[in-house]
């Protein structure tokens, strides 16, 4: 009874060191920072710092760029939280909100000059995005409507990352046919929708 007991044990103690730990990820805290959750380690996430104006891409917890931005003014401030990117606009079209401020505005066709939305619009929570800008000297400061506003070279960049770690990346060739167009919006659903943690 004995050795039996004592096999059995030695058994339970096999499996468990055998037992594969969870996998983990970076995920950002509040003061910017990364911490381990549960998920890979090597998961891209977006940080926006909104008092500090930029945004950061991280991969686990190695930040890989980092870009100016412009954030929502005092009337209609950039919302803080957890949100997830889940949709990529290529040359977007623009649909002026359900707010007072866009009352009298018209609705926008891609690569019209008046179209605020840039090369790319990164869908988190409508009607807020993280989209490109030729307004380059509003970077650095709180002049948007609530969205947040990268460089138009800046958005090209993060999403082809966010592309390529939703699941949906795409071959150079078709990034130049996309920008060689910009009449022609493209969408891009995400199969795995990536994580966008805007912070104060």
């Amino acid at each position: 009874m004995t050795n039996r007991l004592l096999g059995w044990v030695i058994g339970m103690l096999l499996l468990t060191g055998c037992a594969s730990p969870a996998p983990q990820t970076a995920v950002a805290t509040e003061d910017g920072s990364a911490s381990v959750a549960e998920a890979s380690m090597n998961e891209l996430y977006l940080l926006v710092s909104i008092s500090e104006r930029t945004v950061r891409a991280f991969r686990g917890d190695e930040e890989i760029r980092s870009d100016p931005i412009a954030v929502g003014d005092e009337e209609h401030p950039t919302p803080p939280g957890e949100f997830t990117t889940h949709q990529i606009d290529w040359n977007p079209d623009w649909t002026p909100p359900d707010s007072e401020w866009a009352e009298d505005r018209q609705n926008k066709e891609p690569g019209h000059e008046d179209n605020p939305m840039g090369r790319v619009r990164m869908v988190y929570e409508r009607p807020y995005s993280l989209h490109g800008t030729e307004a380059l000297e509003s970077l650095g400061h709180a002049q948007s409507h609530g969205s947040i506003r990268v460089a138009n070279e800046s958005i090209i960049e993060l999403a082809k990352l966010v592309m390529e770690a939703g699941g949906e990346a795409r071959p150079e060739s078709w990034y130049q046919e996309t920008l060689a167009n910009p009449t022609e919006m493209r969408e891009v659903h995400l199969s795995n929708p990536v994580l966008l943690k805007n912070v104060k």
